[in-house]
């Protein structure tokens, strides 16, 4: 797998089907620090949802404090 420029988020679902906000980061971001996280376990906001960024890219902007 090319590792340039790309991002990989490991994701969970308790039955198979509904995504859970729970993830893993397996490689492609980095912290405030600037330290690669690899296997880091995070919970995504709640606005991290693919129709919320779709929406975004499509021009309506993101509503944070939803």
């Amino acid at each position: 797998m090319r590792k340039a420029g790309s991002i990989l988020i490991e994701k969970f679902t308790a039955d198979g089907e509904k995504p859970l906000p729970r993830i893993v980061v397996k490689q492609g971001l980095v912290d405030a620090q600037g330290n690669k996280l690899e296997d880091v376990e995070h919970t995504l906001p709640s606005w991290f949802m693919a129709e919320t960024l779709y929406i975004h890219f499509n021009g309506q902007p993101i509503n944070f404090d939803a």
